[in-house]
């Protein structure tokens, strides 16, 4: 096995330095599309100066942080454990939160109606460059999102402008300590107890095993209290802080095939002070918005992975001409832009409630099972220059593997959708709108069976993802769509 490489550095094109906005051309026309006028007037500049810093400062920064990863100490001069960071995440951290991608959905401002919107493309533009950070990113606008949602007004003025600060001595990082060895995805196995003093004090007693940004400081955390039944229904969320709190030791770092920037590790419980926010449903509501966050994490990586790709083949000649003008080059690389339509879930209209239901299980199954294939195919177009670690596509690769797996794999995320419609009939916004782009999509609902979910699920994503690029206008890729035999969820 070898591979052939132009023996002379001339040949081998510069890695690209544009400004990941720039070289967005849909991406910028969907923030004009779902923006008002003055709205993207708002947000355009602040979107063009995070495609500049994603591109040109921190995806250096990324490079040094994956291989740079973090360190657990077990034991400071105060007997405290804690982890330590490369300069690298810290000057990244500072760019991302300093953004206020998350500040700007929590304060009054004239355009704060559209601010959901923003933080989500400039998280896009970020992650282009790093994946890692965009998992604490998530946790900490989640926390805020639930303890807005679900404290006390003291809790809310105590916690949320810690984790909405844009500046980094006053941030709190947000984290979400859910799975145990006893539960998976069966979150309703979980062992972790709860117990209440006399005072009314909450205290937590457990283990947790998949710990992401695990030195957190906001976390929510699930658990049981003493004489409550089994399955979710027993389950309470908790909020966690813990500067100072004696209860929360981190066992270990897990030792990962991606997203190496960012610590996941396992955390014991003993007798920890926590404070009830509200049963299992507050922890739901940091899962749906985890999963959206998860969708736009596998777009950005994709994303990026075009970009090179496309950048690479441009300026790479073979046989006499240009990569790009091959015309199995220009398949690949349609097949991968096609994807850019069915990523907008938190849209904000009059029908998201139940729309939103649907679409956010739909988005981060179809996404993350995409990424890592369409990574895998930028990789070949470049070849063996974009499989050496000098080279970013192997980091993407490895990042990407993880999109599937957080947040539910696609199997639990089919099943949820399939429980979404039986249930709630939260697809039929859904139809109508593929109804109105000229495609029908058979109701068979009342008599499908888990064994065909997938199925069912692919062609309505399929069909919707078609119904949102005719409403864009973009004919070329409803063509191109409507001619593939292939489904968006292989294995449907």
């Amino acid at each position: 096995m070898f591979f052939i490489i132009a023996p002379m550095s001339s040949h081998i094109p510069e890695p690209p330095s544009i400004s990941f906005w720039d070289a967005s051309p849909r991406f910028r026309e969907l923030c004009a599309h779902y923006l008002t006028p003055s709205a993207y007037a708002w947000a355009e500049p602040q979107l063009q100066s995070m495609g500049e810093l994603a591109a040109r400062e921190v995806s250096p920064l990324a490079w040094i942080a994956d291989r740079e990863s973090p360190r657990l100490v077990t034991h400071d001069a105060r007997g405290v454990n804690r982890v330590d960071y490369h300069p690298s995440y810290r000057r990244m951290e500072e760019i991302a939160y300093g953004s206020g991608m998350i500040a700007m959905k929590y304060r009054d401002h004239e355009h704060r109606p559209g601010s959901p919107f923003v933080g989500y493309a400039l998280g896009y533009l970020f992650a282009m460059a790093e994946a890692g950070l965009y998992c604490p990113l998530c946790m900490t606008d989640g926390v805020a999102r639930v303890v807005s949602r679900h404290g006390t007004a003291e809790q809310i003025a105590r916690v949320v402008p810690h984790l909405t600060a844009t500046d980094r001595a006053q941030l709190w990082t947000g984290g979400m300590f859910l799975t145990e060895r006893a539960g998976g995805s069966d979150v309703g196995a979980n062992e972790t107890i709860a117990r209440r003093d006399a005072d009314g004090t909450w205290r937590l007693s457990g283990q947790k095993w998949f710990c992401s940004n695990v030195d957190a400081e906001a976390v929510l955390v699930t658990a049981r209290p003493e004489g409550a039944p089994a399955g979710t229904r027993g389950l309470r969320t908790f909020l966690l802080l813990t500067r100072g709190n004696r209860g929360v030791v981190i066992e270990r770092l897990k030792e990962k095939l991606g997203v190496r920037s960012m610590p996941t590790g396992e955390v014991t419980l003993d007798d920890a002070v926590a404070e009830e926010l509200g049963d299992f449903r507050a922890m739901a509501e940091m899962l749906n918005l985890s999963r959206l966050y998860n969708a736009v994490a596998s777009v950005a990586v994709i994303g990026r992975a075009v970009h090179e790709a496309r950048w690479y083949a441009e300026r790479r000649r073979a046989f006499g001409r240009s990569i790009a003008a091959h015309p199995l080059a220009q398949e690949t690389l349609l097949d991968l832009d096609a994807v850019d339509a069915l990523r907008r879930a938190d849209a904000g209209d009059a029908e998201a409630a139940r729309r939103l239901r649907i679409l956010t299980p739909i988005a981060k199954a179809v996404t993350a099972k995409l990424a890592v294939p369409c990574v895998s195919e930028a990789m070949e177009l470049i070849g063996g220059n974009g499989y050496i670690e000098e080279n970013v596509m192997p980091r993407l690769l490895r990042d990407a593997q993880v999109l599937p797996i957080w947040e539910g794999t696609t199997n639990i995320l089919v099943l949820d959708t399939l429980r979404a419609a039986q249930k709630e009939r939260a697809h039929e916004p859904m139809l109508a709108r593929i109804a109105a782009a000229g495609d029908a999509l058979a109701r068979e609902l009342e008599t499908l069976e888990e064994r065909s979910a997938r199925k069912w699920v692919d062609k309505l994503a399929r069909a919707y993802q078609l119904a949102l690029c005719a409403e864009l206008g973009w004919t070329n890729v409803v063509e191109r769509l409507r001619a593939r035999r292939l489904g968006v969820l292989p294995g449907a």
